[in-house]
């Protein structure tokens, strides 16, 4: 996944990691766009939302497209358990964090959001969930990590476990996995979630 364009986006100054500004950024435009292809990106910078999340990318080529991002004023976020190249540790998290400057990290393991809190980037921690019978257990998970923000997949099992979430935990939710139509995104968001992520264009505004 390489950006193409001219002149190459540089690393900014300073990196936006407040979880205050992003859920007020969400409550106006409730998506953050998943890139899995390069040719997708320019499509979400033109776009109104205001977080990217990157769920597939080599290593080499983050650099700029996480500054491309950054400087539409957008949040850019590395799913780091599937980064081809990057350690899945705390020094994969401090690359990410201080030589990228990334504004937050995605991650299913608890371990990685600790490391990426002593870095001080913004959390998102997946929870996946095929049916209720592994749910007490996610929920002691997140409980241990406190995450800054939870992203639940897949999106159409979010309406079955969202008041038990709401019982546990306090962090904003997201969800994602299978939102493909508006329909759908509205059911996400009247059942509670703070915003949708989506590789579906057509619900990029």
């Amino acid at each position: 996944m390489a950006l193409r364009q001219s002149p190459t986006p540089v690393r900014p100054l300073s990196v936006d990691r407040s979880v205050a500004r992003l859920c007020e950024a969400f409550d106006r435009v409730p998506v953050a766009a998943v890139i899995r292809r390069a040719e997708d990106l320019p499509r979400a910078l033109a776009s109104q939302v205001p977080a990217v999340f990157f769920v597939r990318a080599p290593a080499f080529h983050l650099g700029p497209l996480v500054w491309a991002v950054q400087a539409r004023g957008k949040m850019a976020f590395v799913h780091i358990d599937l980064i081809a190249g990057l350690g899945k540790d705390r020094a994969g998290v401090s690359f990410l964090a201080r030589e990228i400057g990334v504004n937050g990290i995605i991650t299913s393991h608890g371990s990685l959001v600790a490391a990426a809190k002593s870095d001080r980037v913004i959390t998102v921690q997946r929870l996946l969930l095929h049916d209720d019978l592994g749910l007490p257990s996610a929920l002691a998970a997140l409980e241990r990590a406190r995450p800054d923000i939870i992203e639940v997949l897949p999106g159409v099992i979010f309406p079955a476990v969202v008041s038990e979430l709401r019982a546990r935990v306090t962090a904003p939710l997201l969800v994602g996995g299978f939102i493909t139509q508006a329909a759908e995104m509205r059911g996400a968001l009247e059942a509670g979630a703070r915003a949708v992520t989506t590789s579906t264009l057509s619900l990029w505004p």
